[in-house]
């Protein structure tokens, strides 16, 4: 692909936005958010972290630059344009993790409702959720919730009209063109197709996030009998 030059934007005197496409969850080229995230990565061990950056953030197509000082902003944006241009990307980057999910029933409430939005039986519904590898977008909404790009477009289901008031950790749900977890209790509008037994965040961990941008995720259905 070609290499698109971001719109730079300052947010605050100390944090710089590399925008390189129209912040659409829906809308999100894989391949550019995994050069964006193998892009803050680098930063992070370029740079380290501490002396110049605070954090580099990943969103939907774009790169947030948190600085320790507004004075390293030239420094940094130096540094950021020379690898973007000259990073060798590998599309295979980032963990691997495979989530094992029991769908429908008490644990997947919106399974039949996102059956009858997409014209699918419920046991399509999982085979297909359940069948290619999704890319960690992003994190957002709340700590540690995955942003999952890949999906089936066949499985694209819009926001409920009513949102659940309380949606269980390690909810499964979709949400437009993407599908994503919740590492917490919430409040939630996505459509809650399964549920999860792993920990997506845990603040007592030096890493609290399983998950993080640029990472591989694979469902695995682990009900004993898939609904028809």
């Amino acid at each position: 692909m070609s290499i698109s030059e971001p719109g730079i934007s300052f947010v605050t005197e100390s944090a710089i936005l590399l925008q390189f496409a129209e912040p659409s969850l829906n809308s999100v080229d894989v391949e550019l958010q995994a050069r964006i995230c193998q892009l803050a990565s680098t930063l992070q061990a370029h740079l380290q972290i501490g002396p110049l950056l605070t954090d580099a953030v990943p969103g939907p197509g774009s790169l947030l630059l948190a600085l320790r000082d507004g004075h390293a902003a030239r420094r940094v944006l130096r540094e950021a344009e020379q690898l973007w241009q000259h990073l060798e990307f590998n599309a295979s980057a980032g963990q691997r993790h495979d989530i094992p999910v029991h769908y429908g029933g008490d644990h997947g409430p919106d399974l039949l409702a996102v059956a009858e939005i997409t014209g699918l039986s419920p046991r399509e519904v999982i085979q297909r959720h359940c069948s290619v590898d999704y890319f960690v977008l992003c994190l957002g909404f709340m700590p540690g919730f995955p942003y999952l790009g890949g999906m089936d477009p066949a499985l694209a289901a819009p926001r409920k009209d009513n949102p659940a008031t309380r949606v269980l950790p390690g909810a499964v749900g979709i949400g437009g063109a993407t599908t994503g977890i919740y590492p917490s209790a919430s409040p939630g509008g996505w459509h809650i197709i399964g549920r999860t037994s792993i920990k997506l965040f845990d603040p007592e961990k030096q890493l609290p996030s399983l998950l993080q941008p640029g990472d591989w995720v694979r469902f695995v259905a682990v009900n004993e009998e898939l609904p028809a």
